[in-house]
């Protein structure tokens, strides 16, 4: 150890290393005094083992050091150049020195989410800009200010994507994860624009710090940035998500960078009922999640709730009230188990589809990697959602491009069951199919609709969804119905024309035995429900008027499952209404053996009074 801190010093004393190193001038001093001006100020530095320090100065030693977290921030960013304004059209990013502290960028490692290319050794003093752009680029922005030239630069995505600044060694200096909606003008976001740091004081920033240049050029290359504001970060950090990703692990997400030492103690979160933790991570670069590894499983089935006693972000803000969550071990799914429970295919003019699903069964579900997809072919489909979204029994989730025309046209939609897809797969309004694949691609629910499902006695159905009947029941054509004309949709609630189950205690059973078809919500069309006491049996349904007149034929040669209904709307075989009054189901049964077996039953056709 003594040898190599003398072998340090004596190099470090030389004046060819001096000047090599730009450490020290010895300027007034002359050489002899100049190098034992230079040991005196190197010991310290030397001793404690610093090889990352060299140093430069005037008339005496200053120390120019690599930076250390936040201390080397990008704060320009220029992905989409085309077309240019007044600035040369090549994307850039730009970097600032925060501190009062020379900075060396020699070695340091600039990385986008794909490439990555090392800085040359240049100095950046305290406080000051430089634009980094390819090294064919340097003469076109050096009228800007300092200006650092590279190979290999990284291209930058228009849409947006995760930029890096690490030390030779390894450790985080600065990262951003930007996006195009930081720039909040549609107008800037197609291009000649940057993005630009409001406040540089506030590194931890994300969408809030960050907007388009205001400059008439498109942006400030090595300069102060043209949307320059104090714009201090005062808020807590709030908990977005909890997600169980494995049976004794836990993925928390939060709005923003957090102290990660502080994060990393496990003794700030409790997760009940009896869970033990064992550990926590932060992961960077950004260090908004955190993981908990748990030493006792989670089960299936199971609502957990997850409480953070205190969480501080990465500018020190510290929420003053616990923050929780509920979560819960998501089940392996079936087909069957979520449904299509509601479609709007035909909006309104200037409305826009949705589509809205239900779990049906007593798992939690994450809909993550779920796709969307319409017509025969799986092809055109859909990610409902690339992120942790839990769908608990019994839970709607209405899936759209465009919330808030749907609640602009529902106004009692629920908009916490809202969930933005940027796209959904064409749904035509004459007719079509959507399919439903869980993230095995397998079918976990298919629905061929068309126009002619629709109440026929309806106006206009512009606007007006179909909805379930049934939660059980089979996805055809027969356990759906248009939406009550009070609400013309149910986005995100109960369909108002669902019906309960009925459980028939007799081969066929008609419920309700009044109904009125006036399109209210309430008993709009009544079911015969039937209990096959066999299989292979056939089924024709007759309606017939208390006067025994023919007045539409229901079903013809009908396959009949173990269970099942069949519905009517109140209409007579040429799509009027038929008259207030008694009506009978005639129904005959033709077993596989050519026994046949005939029953009726009465229903009552009603009408406002």
């Amino acid at each position: 150890m003594k040898q190599n801190l003398l072998k340090n010093l004596t190099e470090f004393a030389t004046a060819a290393t001096a000047r090599k190193y730009k450490r020290c001038s010895f300027g007034l001093y002359g050489v002899k005094t100049g190098i034992a001006a230079c040991l005196l100020f190197l010991l310290p530095i030397v001793a404690t083992a610093q090889p990352n320090k060299t140093f430069s100065g005037g008339n005496h030693a200053e120390a120019v050091v690599w930076p250390g977290y936040n201390e080397l921030l990008i704060t320009e960013i220029m992905a989409d150049e085309t077309p240019a304004g007044g600035l040369p059209e090549q994307e850039y990013i730009e970097l600032y020195n925060p501190t009062d502290k020379v900075l060396t960028l020699a070695g340091i490692r600039y990385a986008d989410a794909t490439s990555a290319t090392t800085l040359p050794e240049v100095e950046l003093l305290p406080k000051e800009y430089a634009v980094v752009v390819p090294n064919t680029q340097v003469n076109n922005f050096s009228q800007y200010g300092k200006v650092i030239g590279i190979s290999n630069f990284p291209g930058l995505n228009n849409s947006g994507e995760l930029l890096q600044l690490r030390r030779p060694d390894g450790q985080l200096i600065y990262a951003v994860n930007y996006s195009a909606a930081w720039y909040k003008d549609n107008g800037k976001k197609d291009g000649g624009w940057s993005l630009e740091m409001v406040d540089v004081a506030n590194p931890c920033g994300g969408a809030e710090n960050w907007t388009a240049a205001t400059h008439p050029d498109g942006g400030t290359p090595a300069q102060a940035n043209s949307v320059a504001a104090s714009n201090p970060d005062n808020t807590p950090p709030i908990l977005t998500d909890a997600a169980a990703i494995a049976p004794d692990k836990l993925l928390l997400t939060f709005s923003e960078k957090l102290d990660s030492v502080q994060a990393a103690s496990i003794a700030g979160y409790n997760v009940s009922p009896g869970i033990t933790i064992a550990g926590a991570q932060v992961p960077g670069p950004l260090f908004t999640e955190v993981i908990l590894q748990l030493a006792t499983p989670l089960q299936e089935n199971q609502l957990y709730t997850l409480t953070v006693a205190s969480m501080a972000d990465c500018a020190g803000n510290l929420n003053s009230q616990p923050l929780q969550a509920t979560f819960a071990l998501p089940s392996v799914p079936a087909p069957g188990d979520v449904v299509i429970n509601e479609i709007l295919f035909n909006p309104r003019p200037g409305g826009t589809d949705f589509v809205e699903l239900v779990n049906r069964s007593g798992k939690y579900i994450n809909l993550q990697n779920w796709q969307l997809a319409g017509g025969d072919s799986t092809s055109n489909a859909k990610t409902i959602t690339a992120t942790n979204y839990m769908l608990a029994p019994g839970q709607y989730v209405l899936l759209t491009s465009n919330p808030g025309n749907i609640k602009t046209n529902y106004p009692a939609a629920k908009e916490e069951a809202f969930l933005a897809m940027a796209a959904l797969p064409a749904y035509p309004d004459e007719a079509g199919t959507v399919v439903l694949l869980q993230p095995d691609r397998a079918i976990a629910d298919r629905f061929g609709y068309n126009e002619e499902m629709h109440f026929a006695l309806l106006d206009d159905v512009n606007g007006v969804s179909l909805e379930r009947v049934r939660l059980d029941g089979a996805s055809i054509a027969g356990n759906f119905h248009s939406a009550a004309t009070t609400v013309l949709a149910t986005p995100g609630y109960q369909n108002s024309q669902v019906q309960g189950e009925v459980q028939a205690q007799q081969i066929f059973e008609v419920a309700p035995q009044i109904f009125s078809p006036d399109g209210d919500g309430f008993e709009d069309f009544t079911t015969i429900n039937y209990k096959a006491d066999k299989a292979g049996q056939i089924a024709n349904i007759t309606i017939f008027d208390a006067q025994g007149r023919e007045v539409r034929k229901l079903v013809r040669n009908e396959l009949l499952a173990a269970g099942g209904f069949f519905q009517w709307d109140g209409l007579r075989a040429d799509g009027s209404k038929a008259a207030t009054g008694y009506y009978v189901f005639y129904i005959e049964l033709f077993g596989l053996n050519g026994e046949k077996s005939q029953y009726k039953a009465k229903v009552v056709l009603g009408g406002q009074l």
